[in-house]
């Protein structure tokens, strides 16, 4: 608290001039590190400045590291209160490629969770309850059914939908009907939940609250023609006050225009570098989740059923490999056998200077003719069929 009051002092036209941020009384006569002054000997609850070397992927390095180190020190710890804050997206980007090869599970903040209610998984749930002879069902049927099929990322999201769903109803019969209603609200609520170390630019993290948070340095002494002189050190500031236990700030060389107000504060404590890993090539990947508006949806649609697009699509699994072929404006996926499987939207945009080098099945949709636009629902051949929703992997072109 000590630490974000002395950020924000210099701003200008700032809210509550005389009305800083204090602990509330409840925590009053807690450590000032709070319950982290006596877990961590090296931080000690304090403010850390991580030296972070010279560039976005040295930075990333430390910052999944200082993360790795605390996480060693909690029994409890969970990826999905922690976030990492960065004034611009780029900064980002290296932080999703670690953490996609040492397997931490993470999510960008600009990426849109599958809708739940149209996975293939789901929907296969949904049929079989609808074709029970008991229009009534238990939890307990609920589990052995998902228990019974290929376990999967969906289905493991379905298993914790049970689970919550047995503690709101418990062990009774419900109505089939009812239950459904009841999952595709709990389908929309879980598309806004964390799912893992969140990665955010300042903006997005507005109004949002994490155990464990590292500020990312880079693009903090830019200002936007539009902006006032003090938009960063306010943008800073919010990020910074995100934190509800530990607070680390990456540095770029020397500190930025706004560290500096904390280079005399008892509050923090600036790190000595780190002796990072060599940048393996794969921390120069750009992971790119896509989602239903970024695939041509009507592309099997399109095909008779009888067409073996359908069997080739009814045959992938989620992290199936893929390959991805563009022609022109056109961008194809194809299967193991070389099967055109679907076609991305005519809007997708890849990541500039890059090249697609690696492709997987992320999702298998359902999509229907009553779902697609009324325009074009006379060329569809299918009333019902399966969208390949995929994962790419770019690399410097």
């Amino acid at each position: 608290i000590r630490a974000a009051n002395a950020v924000i002092e210099p701003a200008q036209d700032r809210m509550k001039v005389e009305q800083e941020i204090q602990i509330n009384k409840g925590r009053a006569k807690d450590p000032a590190g709070g319950l982290w002054a006596n877990r961590d000997p090296v931080g000690r609850g304090k403010i850390q400045v991580l030296p972070a070397g010279g560039n976005a992927i040295t930075q990333a390095q430390a910052a999944i590291a200082e993360l790795k180190r605390l996480s060693g020190l909690a029994s409890d710890w969970d990826w999905s209160r922690c976030a990492l804050i960065a004034k611009e997206w780029k900064y980002l980007d290296p932080v999703r490629s670690i953490c996609e090869l040492e397997g931490i599970p993470v999510q960008m903040a600009n990426e849109d969770f599958p809708s739940i209610w149209h996975l293939r998984e789901t929907q296969s749930l949904i049929g079989w309850l609808r074709n029970r002879d008991s229009r009534l069902i238990r939890n307990a049927d609920l589990r052995k059914r998902l228990t019974s099929q290929p376990q999967s990322t969906w289905i493991e999201l379905l298993q914790e939908a049970i689970e919550a769903h047995e503690v709101e109803a418990g062990m009774a019969e419900i109505p089939v009907d009812t239950f459904i209603e009841w999952l595709a609200e709990w389908g929309r609520e879980a598309r806004k939940r964390q799912r893992g170390l969140l990665l955010s630019t300042a903006h997005r993290a507005k109004g949002l609250e994490f155990d464990h948070v590292i500020v990312l340095d880079g693009g903090w002494d830019r200002v936007g023609r539009e902006e006032d002189p003090d938009a960063s050190r306010r943008l800073y500031y919010v990020s910074m006050t995100r934190a509800r236990q530990t607070l680390a700030l990456g540095c770029l060389g020397k500190p930025n225009p706004i560290q500096r107000a904390l280079q005399d504060s008892t509050s923090v404590l600036w790190r000595e570098p780190l002796d990072l890993p060599p940048q393996a090539p794969e921390l120069h990947r750009r992971y790119r989740p896509l989602n239903l508006k970024d695939v041509y949806l009507d592309y099997a649609g399109r095909m008779s059923h009888r067409n073996r697009v359908h069997d080739a699509i009814a045959a992938l699994s989620p992290n199936d490999p893929l390959q991805v072929r563009q022609q022109s404006a056109t961008w194809e996926l194809l299967d193991h056998s070389g099967l055109v499987v679907g076609r991305l939207a005519r809007s997708f945009e890849p990541p500039e200077g890059m090249v697609c080098t690696h492709a997987n099945v992320l999702a298998i949709a359902t999509w229907s003719r009553h779902h697609s636009d009324p325009e074009y629902q006379e060329r569809l051949k299918c009333d019902t069929w399966e969208v390949v929703v995929p994962e790419l992997i770019f690399e410097p072109s």
